[in-house]
């Protein structure tokens, strides 16, 4: 198979004597302290500024593509609802993927998408990916990884204004500076505004936003900040299609979902604050983030009889101590409390074919989370790690239909981990871990089903992480099993219900192979592996749906001198039964290979850069549920980018 050959090649590559490949980024996410590079027992892979630059990306779920483990589903193929999938999940990957934004979560305690889509690679200077479990150090849906998005800082004196056009009558523009005032005050602002009718008919969408930070480093050794965001996003909802309609053309609307839409207010306030106690580091962020949404959201062939919200008010709390303990050879150390409220209100009028009604639910939620980290150095080659955290929720709800005059309902949940990283040289390194993990069910979960278990798991891993003459190859070898996981199975009563699945398992290998060919030529190649399947009960055997047994993604990127630079990149997504077909009886539907390539050309002040995703013009859907309803994805399309920076 396609997937087989990858591995082979990744492997014999990772053999051969290359030239020099850049490592060591520093990293916070496997210790949620920063370090100079990764010696936790967490696998990470990082995608660097420079990685984002040159891939010319338009939305961040692009820059998440070909990662090991991760599988993205774009529902409209253009970031605005776009989930992410570490170690192989479906229909719940925003459910057990924890995105973060400089620590802060982008997750909903309802089933919505977190919003990727209010992250700009524009603003982002690195993101760090943890693929796996990671329960005992950020807790709540942190079961198949972390993905956490560092956007970029102040440091440097710089302006840069920029314009894109592109396929479906895009036109953006977008302007980002940042200044040192002082020696202490420093500033970075960003802000764009573009407009598309994307890929589907009616599917337009204007968004404008900014963003800025203010940041104080005093220099007896502490730091204030602010940031705050403000994003206006309006996007008409195009519908799923079913597949005769898709066959014969992909773009259209099903006339039901004609005049539905969603227009969202975001804003986002952070304050932080860090100071030095004697060779320790104190911090503590609050963050309020509102999001107000007019939305008009109808049943095929039903249309909507008018418009409804939903509104989103999220706070939280996270203060935390961190430093070395000067002992034995040092031991690193993070202790902290996570601290969230939501009051989360929906309430959309529906039509059907029973008559109308309206589907509205509240809740007040609040989680408590201590935890504890600690990574001992029990020789300069072996460094240890421990972990506990110990979670509370408890949800005030009410629900138009079933509880109307309100219920409450609350859980808790300890975990911990264990692992261990071993040196061999300077250039090889082993890990070992083991990481307990849980997910609390969400709002709307609970809405059709109060008696839900809370989702606990184990993961295993093992790891390799190797430099060769002048490459890397980073191995996981990986067992994921789950207890009570929690999923809407459509089969049960007349409209499905969330439950309770048996004991599922997923066993997976994720392997990155980088390397320099010759100089200016970097070869890369991605592979992620995963069985997902039922261990017990009724489904014993089947596979989970909408999961891929196998990604890829071979890339060449070549700079012919110091003005220019292009890539090459192929992806491949391999069958998988569609969302919701967990009893597996209809069959997996057509892998998906998709061919993208960007050229970017840099002379002093000025960049232009240019991509093309789906060179092949491939026809495909990322997105397809068991009863055949089928969201489409862009064919060939393509983005041109000017810049020019100034001092």
């Amino acid at each position: 198979m396609k997937y087989r050959s990858s591995l082979i090649l990744g492997l014999c590559l990772a053999c051969s004597p290359f030239a020099a490949v850049a490592l060591g980024p520093i990293v916070i996410t496997p210790t949620r302290t920063e370090q100079p590079e990764n010696r936790s027992s967490a696998t990470v892979y990082v995608v660097t500024r420079s990685e984002i630059e040159a891939s010319n990306a338009t939305t961040t779920s692009q820059l998440l593509r070909g990662i090991p483990g991760i599988q993205i589903v774009d529902l409209f193929g253009n970031g605005t609802d776009a989930s992410v999938s570490i170690r192989g999940f479906g229909s719940t990957a925003n459910a057990n993927t924890l995105v973060l934004v400089n620590g802060r979560r982008l997750n909903h305690s309802d089933i919505a998408s977190p919003d990727l889509h209010h992250v700009f690679p524009k603003d982002i200077e690195r993101i760090e990916v943890l693929v796996g479990s990671a329960g005992s150090l950020y807790g709540d849906q942190a079961v198949g990884g972390v993905v956490n998005i560092i956007t970029r800082g102040t440091e440097q004196n710089r302006h840069q204004v920029s314009a894109r056009v592109g396929s479906f009558d895009y036109r953006g523009i977008q302007f980002n500076s940042s200044r040192r005032l002082s020696d202490e005050l420093s500033y970075r602002f960003s802000a764009e505004s573009f407009e598309t009718d994307h890929y589907r008919d009616h599917n337009a969408e204007e968004n404008t936003n900014f963003s800025g930070l203010l940041d104080y480093v005093a220099v007896d050794d502490y730091r204030v900040f602010i940031e705050v965001q403000e994003i206006r996003d309006e996007l008409e909802l195009p519908g799923a299609l079913l597949e005769s309609e898709f066959e014969e053309d992909p773009q259209q609307v099903n006339s039901g979902f004609a005049s539905d839409f969603i227009d969202e207010d975001t804003s986002v306030t952070r304050l932080g604050y860090e100071r030095g106690i004697s060779g320790h580091r104190f911090s503590i962020d609050a963050t309020e983030r509102e999001t107000d949404a007019d939305i008009r959201q109808s049943n095929r062939d039903f249309p909507s009889p008018e418009t409804g919200f939903i509104k989103r008010e999220n706070g939280s709390l996270n203060p935390k101590l961190s430093g070395t303990l000067d002992f034995a050879l040092g031991t690193q150390y993070v202790v902290g409390i996570d601290l969230e409220e939501t009051d989360f209100d929906l309430e959309i009028p529906f039509e059907s074919m029973f008559g109308p009604g309206v589907s509205s639910t509240s809740n007040e939620q609040k989680t408590e989370s201590l935890y504890l980290q600690v990574n001992p150095k029990v020789t300069e080659s072996l460094q240890l790690t421990f972990g506990a955290r110990r979670s509370s929720v408890e949800n005030n709800m009410a629900n138009g239909f079933a509880f109307p005059a309100g219920i409450e309902v609350g859980d808790d949940a300890t975990v911990a981990e264990l692992g261990l990283a071993y040196r061999i040289d300077e250039q090889t390194r082993l890990t070992l871990r083991r990481d307990e993990n849980f997910r609390f069910a969400k709002v709307d979960e609970l809405a059709s089903n109060q008696d839900l278990e809370t989702q606990t798991g184990t993961s295993v891993e093992i790891g390799l992480d190797l430099v060769r003459g002048e490459q890397r190859l980073i191995v996981s070898l990986y067992r994921l099993d789950l207890d009570d996981e929690i999923e809407f199975d459509p089969t049960v009563g007349l409209f499905g219900n969330n439950v309770n699945l048996e004991d599922t398992r997923r066993d997976g290998l994720t392997l990155s192979w980088v390397g320099q060919a010759r100089t200016g030529l970097v070869l890369r190649t991605d592979i992620g592996l995963v069985d997902a399947s039922f261990e017990s009960g009724q489904l014993e055997g089947k596979q989970v749906s909408g999961v891929s047994d196998e990604v890829a993604r071979l890339r060449v990127d070549y700079r012919g001198n110091d003005y220019l630079t292009t890539f090459l990149e192929w992806q491949y997504s391999s069958p998988r039964y569609a969302q919701g077909d967990n009893a597996n009886e209809f069959g997996k539907r057509d892998s998906i290979t998709v061919i993208n390539a960007g050229i970017g050309y840099e002379y002093k002040a000025w960049q232009v850069r240019f991509r093309v995703n789906n060179l092949a013009d491939e026809k495909y859907a990322e997105f397809i549920s068991n009863f055949g309803a089928f969201q489409p994805s862009p064919e060939r399309n393509y983005f041109v980018t000017a810049g020019y920076t100034f001092e």
